[in-house]
Protein backbone atom coordinates (compact mmCIF):
# COMPACT_ATOMS: atom_id res chain seq x y z
CA UNK A 1 0.00 0.00 0.00
CA UNK A 2 1.39 3.60 -0.66
CA UNK A 3 0.95 5.59 2.14
CA UNK A 4 -1.47 7.81 0.84
CA UNK A 5 -3.87 4.75 0.92
CA UNK A 6 -2.82 3.52 4.53
CA UNK A 7 -3.11 7.21 6.15
CA UNK A 8 -6.43 7.90 4.50
CA UNK A 9 -8.83 8.62 6.98
CA UNK A 10 -12.95 8.20 6.26
CA UNK A 11 -14.70 11.41 5.41
CA UNK A 12 -18.03 12.94 7.10
CA UNK A 13 -20.62 11.87 5.48
CA UNK A 14 -20.52 8.21 5.83
CA UNK A 15 -22.94 5.78 7.79
CA UNK A 16 -22.40 2.52 9.74
CA UNK A 17 -18.90 3.06 10.45
CA UNK A 18 -17.35 0.15 11.55
CA UNK A 19 -14.46 -0.69 13.13
CA UNK A 20 -12.57 -3.50 11.72
CA UNK A 21 -9.25 -5.39 11.55
CA UNK A 22 -6.39 -3.23 9.34
CA UNK A 23 -3.31 -4.66 7.70
CA UNK A 24 -0.72 -5.94 9.32
CA UNK A 25 -2.49 -5.39 12.84
CA UNK A 26 -3.49 -2.18 12.69
CA UNK A 27 -6.53 0.05 13.28
CA UNK A 28 -9.03 0.47 10.14
CA UNK A 29 -12.94 1.53 9.60
CA UNK A 30 -15.32 1.35 6.85
CA UNK A 31 -18.42 3.36 6.35
CA UNK A 32 -20.38 4.07 3.41
CA UNK A 33 -23.11 6.69 2.29
CA UNK A 34 -25.74 6.66 -1.30
CA UNK A 35 -23.31 7.26 -4.05
CA UNK A 36 -25.08 10.33 -4.79
CA UNK A 37 -24.37 11.87 -1.90
CA UNK A 38 -20.87 12.21 -2.45
CA UNK A 39 -18.00 13.78 -4.73
CA UNK A 40 -19.09 10.51 -7.41
CA UNK A 41 -21.95 11.66 -7.87
CA UNK A 42 -20.70 13.71 -11.30
CA UNK A 43 -17.79 11.03 -11.87
CA UNK A 44 -19.73 8.22 -13.19
CA UNK A 45 -23.29 7.68 -14.21
CA UNK A 46 -24.39 6.44 -10.14
CA UNK A 47 -27.64 4.75 -10.18
CA UNK A 48 -30.13 5.37 -7.15
CA UNK A 49 -29.25 2.94 -4.55
CA UNK A 50 -25.35 3.02 -5.50
CA UNK A 51 -23.38 2.68 -2.59
CA UNK A 52 -19.53 3.77 -1.90
CA UNK A 53 -17.37 2.42 0.46
CA UNK A 54 -14.99 4.45 2.46
CA UNK A 55 -12.42 3.62 4.35
CA UNK A 56 -10.06 4.56 6.93
CA UNK A 57 -6.54 3.45 7.45
CA UNK A 58 -6.44 -0.27 5.60
CA UNK A 59 -8.98 -2.57 6.10
CA UNK A 60 -8.05 -6.58 5.71
CA UNK A 61 -9.40 -7.85 1.97
CA UNK A 62 -11.85 -10.00 4.33
CA UNK A 63 -13.28 -7.31 6.52
CA UNK A 64 -14.20 -5.34 3.60
CA UNK A 65 -15.26 -8.39 1.61
CA UNK A 66 -17.76 -8.82 4.61
CA UNK A 67 -18.95 -5.71 5.17
CA UNK A 68 -19.61 -5.35 1.82
CA UNK A 69 -21.50 -8.33 1.73
CA UNK A 70 -23.76 -7.10 4.51
CA UNK A 71 -24.57 -4.34 2.72
CA UNK A 72 -25.72 -5.94 -0.48
CA UNK A 73 -27.67 -8.08 1.82
CA UNK A 74 -29.61 -5.14 3.77
CA UNK A 75 -30.02 -2.77 0.48
CA UNK A 76 -31.27 -5.42 -1.90
CA UNK A 77 -32.23 -2.82 -4.47
CA UNK A 78 -28.47 -2.30 -4.89
CA UNK A 79 -26.88 -2.58 -8.25
CA UNK A 80 -22.93 -2.17 -7.25
CA UNK A 81 -21.00 -1.22 -4.00
CA UNK A 82 -18.66 1.48 -5.55
CA UNK A 83 -14.58 1.81 -3.83
CA UNK A 84 -12.34 4.56 -4.77
CA UNK A 85 -9.07 4.37 -4.09
CA UNK A 86 -6.09 6.54 -5.17
CA UNK A 87 -5.85 6.86 -9.00
CA UNK A 88 -3.37 4.38 -10.99
CA UNK A 89 -2.36 2.98 -6.94
CA UNK A 90 -1.65 -0.63 -8.74
CA UNK A 91 -1.56 -1.52 -4.91
CA UNK A 92 -4.26 -0.19 -3.94
CA UNK A 93 -6.55 -1.70 -6.65
CA UNK A 94 -4.60 -4.91 -6.08
CA UNK A 95 -5.71 -4.67 -2.45
CA UNK A 96 -9.56 -4.17 -3.33
CA UNK A 97 -9.60 -6.66 -5.82
CA UNK A 98 -8.19 -9.31 -3.05
CA UNK A 99 -11.69 -8.16 -1.47
CA UNK A 100 -13.63 -9.00 -4.31
CA UNK A 101 -13.98 -5.51 -5.97
CA UNK A 102 -13.42 -5.06 -9.84
CA UNK A 103 -11.09 -2.02 -11.18
CA UNK A 104 -13.88 -0.23 -13.84
CA UNK A 105 -12.87 3.31 -14.55
CA UNK A 106 -10.53 6.22 -13.69
CA UNK A 107 -12.41 9.23 -12.77
CA UNK A 108 -11.89 12.63 -11.79
CA UNK A 109 -13.56 14.98 -8.90
CA UNK A 110 -13.39 17.85 -7.34
CA UNK A 111 -10.87 16.40 -4.57
CA UNK A 112 -9.24 14.62 -6.72
CA UNK A 113 -8.57 11.61 -9.58
CA UNK A 114 -9.69 8.05 -8.27
CA UNK A 115 -9.84 4.67 -9.99
CA UNK A 116 -13.17 3.06 -9.06
CA UNK A 117 -13.52 -0.81 -8.31
CA UNK A 118 -17.13 -2.25 -7.84
CA UNK A 119 -18.71 -5.23 -6.54
CA UNK A 120 -21.93 -6.23 -7.54
CA UNK A 121 -25.10 -9.02 -6.49
CA UNK A 122 -25.65 -12.04 -7.88
CA UNK A 123 -28.69 -10.81 -9.81
CA UNK A 124 -26.92 -7.90 -11.74
CA UNK A 125 -23.96 -10.34 -12.46
CA UNK A 126 -26.83 -12.27 -14.04
CA UNK A 127 -28.26 -10.31 -16.16
CA UNK A 128 -27.74 -10.02 -19.91
CA UNK A 129 -24.78 -8.23 -21.41
CA UNK A 130 -25.54 -8.77 -24.89
CA UNK A 131 -28.30 -7.19 -26.57
CA UNK A 132 -29.60 -10.24 -28.56
CA UNK A 133 -30.12 -12.14 -24.98
CA UNK A 134 -32.10 -9.06 -23.34
CA UNK A 135 -35.91 -10.36 -22.90
CA UNK A 136 -38.21 -7.79 -24.89
CA UNK A 137 -41.55 -8.08 -24.72
CA UNK A 138 -43.68 -7.98 -27.80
Amino acid sequence: MTDQTSRRTLPDGFDGIEAVPGIDGGDAVLGHRRARNGELREAYPAGAHDIELGYGGTPTPEAMADYTARLLRANTRCRRVVLPVPELDLEAIAWAEDAGFRYVIDVETYEGGYSLLVTEPQWVLDQPVILEDIPLKE
